[in-house]
Formats: structure tokens, C-alpha cells, sequence
């Protein structure tokens, strides 16, 4: 009835996989619970994408409860992988529930979830079955497994396979192995772009009207303030503010005053959203709405749509993050930027090196002079 285009609501009830769902579990005669559905939504692929989009509507309109989707996610991930290994439940439920989900919610009162926060709890849970079903295949269990034979699975495997030091340290603390070391994966160093080129980048996100709205101010966000897109698809219009006559974003604990192109760059970003319709997606709250009802867009479709027009994510957010290291300490980087101390160190050490670097090859040049 308060639908815009009440046809377009009686087309998704005639039509709508989502709608049929609703019809019978409606006929059940009870309220409507996130159990119910997570039921449905075990019978099949299919019925998970129907069901996904129903909760999401019935949580935008208030008739279910608000909850964290993502880490519902990990426990129905549990829930499947313990159905397929029974034998591992002693082990698998223990290690899931007192160390995975517990760091799983304090990540989620710290910031909103997101996909990644969800595989990241998959990867431990599905090296650790990946380790558990190559001793069953040896005739070992995992007291029996010495750091020789753990060390050539590892050797054997993709990087991922590193993962399981998680779940290895979880085990040992609790007396269920023998103290196993699998070191910590490397990460590469981060490849920026020439100054040059991330200055046009930005330029570009800030003037070119030919690029998308939603590309130009992501890839605003990511080469001026190095943000990650995880965390770009998460901000809502709450963390927009006016102070002193000027338009501030807040990123973590401190608001940063927004210089006007990229001021007017959001405020045209809220605006073009279509306004709240029957399906309760809420555009005036996530800057990046998704396809869901009440949902923000995927990091995922986000990269797509900034490589797609030529903006490398991961060297702009480098090159942006060693700037910012340059010009301003640890301590004041981090709570501006919503990073750890210790990861504002480390870039700052990076922006040190690599200033360090063009000083002495500028000696060189000049001694060669």
C-alpha cells in the first residue's frame, strides 16, 4: 500500500521465490523466527539465495530481529562441517565455539562484519579438517603427529595450508597434540604506484564525470585516506558529520574535515540513491547500499567495479598509506584511520625505508656529478 509502484509489489508476489517462502511459512501459523529460516535455507542453494533475500526484508521492516549475518554464517558452516565429519566433532566444536567465535564477536563490536571476517573463520576451520583427514589417512591421529609429518603437509600444499597454526595452537595449549610449529605465512611487501600516477588516479575520481559515482568516491576513500574496501562498503551516513561549517568522516575514533571535492562527492552519492521503497533496502544508510534489502555492497563487487576503470586497489591503498605515514606519527595515524598501532608503525617504517632510499640514491647521483 505505501509502495511507489504497487505493481512492481504485486509482480515479486505472483512471481518471487521469496514471496512463495514467505506464503508458507506464514500458513505455519507461529511467528517467524531466523531459525526457521536458516532451516529453509539448509535444503539447498537455491532456497539459501531466496531465503537471504527474505530475512533481509523482514529484518529491514522490523518483523525479525536485527542479527550479525556473518557470523550466523560460521556457526551454520560448523553446523555443515561437523554433519559431513562427525568423527572430528570433539575437537572441531570446542575449538570453533571457544576460540574462532569468540574473536569472530569482539571483531564485530569493534567494526561491522563482513564477508572476509566469515572466511577467514572458514580457513581455519577447513585447514584444520584438510590436516585431521591426512593423519586419518596415515592411520595417525593428531597426538600421534610429529613435527616432521606436519611440516610435509604444509611443504605438500598451497599457502593456505598455514592457516592450521591456528587451530595447532589451540590444540597443544588443551593437551591434544604434542607443541606442533607451522610459522606464520609471509606476506609480500605491498608494490605502490609512482606519485605521478596515484595523484591523476585521484584527480580522476574527483573530477572525471564520466566515471561512476559510487567508483569515483570509493576510489576517493581508498587513494586519499588508504582504506580498505572492507571497510569503504561499511560506512553509513552516520559517519558523516558538519563541524565548524565543514564536512567531516569519521574512519575510526577521530573525524577528519573532507576537502570540498570529495565533500560534494559523498553528499551526490546520498542523494542519487533512490529513496527507501517496499523492498527496505535502506539507501540513506549505507553510502554503498547492496542488492540485499538492508544489506551493503559486497568488497568483492566493489574491486570489480574500481579495476574495471582502472584503479589497482591494493598499490593506490599502499602508496596512499606510505604518504600518509610521512607526513604525520604513528599515534596520530591510527586512530585516524582506523588501523592498529602496531600496523601504523609499520607503515610508518615502510615510508622511512623508502624515503631513506631516494636520499641515498640522490647522494649517488650527485656524488657522480
Amino acid at each position: 500500500m505505501a509502495a511507489e509502484h504497487p505493481r512492481t509489489v504485486l509482480t515479486w508476489l505472483r512471481t518471487s521465490a521469496s514471496a512463495r517462502l514467505l506464503h508458507e511459512t506464514a500458513a505455519c501459523g507461529r511467528l517467524l523466527t531466523h531459525v526457521d529460516l536458516d532451516t529453509v535455507a539448509g535444503s539447498g542453494r537455491g532456497a539459501a539465495q531466496s531465503t537471504d533475500y527474505l530475512r533481509g526484508l523482514l529484518v529491514a521492516f522490523g518483523v525479525l530481529p536485527p542479527r550479525d549475518e556473518h557470523l550466523a554464517a560460521i556457526e551454520r558452516h560448523l553446523a555443515r562441517t561437523l554433519t559431513r565429519h562427525p568423527k572430528y566433532a570433539m575437537l572441531l566444536g570446542p575449538y570453533v565455539r571457544w576460540s574462532v567465535m569468540p574473536r569472530a564477536r569482539r571483531r564485530a563490536t569493534r567494526s561491522a562484519s563482513t564477508r572476509g571476517r566469515a572466511r577467514w573463520a572458514y580457513a581455519r576451520i577447513n585447514t584444520a579438517v584438510a590436516l585431521l583427514e591426512h593423519l586419518a589417512s596415515l592411520d595417525l591421529t593428531l597426538r600421534d603427529a610429529t613435527q616432521l609429518e606436519i611440516e610435509r603437509w604444509l611443504a605438500a600444499g598451497p599457502s593456505t595450508r598455514y592457516e592450521v597454526r591456528d587451530f595447532l595452537v589451540w590444540t597443544a595449549r588443551r593437551g591434544h597434540s604434542d607443541d606442533l610449529l607451522v610459522p606464520h605465512r609471509g606476506k609480500a611487501e605491498p608494490e605502490g604506484i609512482d606519485e605521478d600516477t596515484h595523484w591523476d588516479l585521484l584527480q580522476q575520481c574527483l573530477h572525471d564525470e564520466d566515471l561512476p559515482l559510487d567508483v569515483r568516491a570509493a576510489g576517493s576513500l581508498l587513494l586519499l585516506f588508504g582504506q580498505h574496501l572492507t571497510h569503504i562498503i561499511t560506512l553509513t551516513t552516520g559517519h558523516l558529520d558538519h563541524q565548524d561549517s565543514h564536512q567531516t568522516i569519521r574512519l575510526d575514533s577521530t573525524p577528519i574535515r573532507l576537502p570540498q571535492p570529495l565533500a560534494t562527492l559523498l553528499t551526490r552519492l546520498i542523494d542519487q540513491q533512490p529513496r527507501q521503497g517496499w523492498r527496505g533496502n535502506t539507501p540513506g544508510n549505507w553510502l554503498f547500499p547492496g542488492s540485499l534489502p538492508g544489506t551493503h555492497r559486497s568488497a568483492s563487487s566493489l574491486a570489480r567495479a574500481l579495476t574495471r576503470h582502472g584503479i589497482p586497489i591494493r598499490a593506490s591503498r599502499a602508496t596512499a598509506l606510505v604518504q600518509l605515514a610521512e607526513e604525520m606519527p604513528s599515534a596520530v595515524l591510527a586512530p585516524l584511520l582506523g588501523l592498529h598501532v602496531i600496523t601504523a608503525l609499520q607503515w610508518r617504517r615502510r615510508a622511512a625505508t623508502d624515503w631513506t632510499a631516494y636520499l641515498q640514491a640522490r647522494q649517488r647521483g650527485l656524488a657522480d656529478r
